[in-house]
């Protein structure tokens, strides 16, 4: 899972990056990847049991 979070990371400062370029397909095309992304993460996170016993 680190690695996950770790490519997610590298998306996004590929996203910035690509922003000093001329190509504005190439940013919103890795922006919206990385929101695919982190919001496939979120779900993953957000269905897993919490074993909580108080």
């Amino acid at each position: 899972m680190v690695l996950v979070a770790t490519g997610i990371f590298l998306l996004l400062l590929f996203t910035a990056l690509s922003g000093y370029q001329d190509r504005r397909w190439l940013t919103l095309l890795l922006y919206f990847a990385s929101v695919i992304a982190i919001a496939l993460l979120f779900m993953h996170h957000a269905t897993d049991r919490l074993d909580i016993s108080l």
